[in-house]
């Protein structure tokens, strides 16, 4: 963690070597209420351009560790998810009142899709465990998992026989899937378990923190050796609704 750190103001700062690795993610606003995340995910060391600085492959699930951005297998060191600051409402008051006092987060929709196909090579790697978040404990200054639903809140797991090129996913709110292999879920991966309305944070982190790094990890093994990697892409469409309290 000695060349990165968070600021004041809870924004990361890299320089040396982190700062030079290029970035895969970012966070933009489409026409209407929606807000997209959007960043790929390399499965293997990859790098972007020649002699480029390698992005490090993801890490084992087993294996994850909160030192550095490499072994917690976060995406983008730059753009960071939005968290539930509030229990989400799910329905109105015993006096029939639907009561919004603080801003609501919703996932509308994921899209995951495979730009170059998942191949395990020699690291025993038999796919993605999953796509979660990660936050910073500012009492370690160490990367943490973000509860509940460590390891999957963005998406489950995912067989390297379902991420050749390609092929495509959409996981929506309710529950329903739309892709490659048809729309049972046997034929899919695993959906995310932040669909819909976000979840209040769980961590045992005072302030509980209000956004997070997207982190992967691998199963069976990581991706190393001959011919190993791949290279996916992740959408996230959110939104807030809401009173907006300042």
């Amino acid at each position: 963690m000695a060349q990165f750190w968070m600021n004041n103001d809870g924004l990361p700062l890299q320089f040396g070597t982190d700062k030079t690795r290029p970035d895969l993610g970012g966070d933009y606003v489409m026409f209407g209420p929606n807000r997209v995340f959007e960043t790929f995910i390399n499965l293997g060391a990859t790098s972007f351009g020649s002699g480029a600085i390698q992005n490090p492959g993801l890490p084992l699930n087993g294996s994850w560790a909160g030192t550095n951005f490499g072994t917690a297998g976060i995406v983008s060191q730059t753009s960071l998810f939005p968290l539930q600051p509030t229990a989400p409402v799910t329905q109105a008051s015993s006096a029939g009142l639907l009561t919004l006092v603080n801003p609501q987060l919703y996932i509308d929709q994921i899209d995951f899709e495979v730009v170059i196909a998942a191949t395990a090579g020699t690291g025993g790697a038999t796919g993605l465990f999953g796509i979660g978040l990660a936050t910073i404990n500012p009492s370690t200054g160490l990367f943490v998992k973000v509860t509940p639903n460590s390891d999957v809140q963005l998406m489950g797991a995912a067989t390297n026989a379902k991420m050749a090129a390609g092929m495509h996913y959409t996981f929506y709110s309710d529950g329903s899937i739309f892709g490659t292999g048809g729309v049972t879920t046997a034929n899919q991966p695993t959906a995310g378990s932040w669909l819909g309305a976000v979840p209040l944070v769980t961590n045992s982190i005072t302030p509980l923190p209000t956004h997070a790094y997207v982190y992967a990890t691998t199963t069976g093994g990581p991706y190393t050796g001959t011919n190993a990697g791949g290279l996916m892409k992740l959408r996230v469409y959110y939104n807030w609704y809401g009173v907006i309290n300042q």
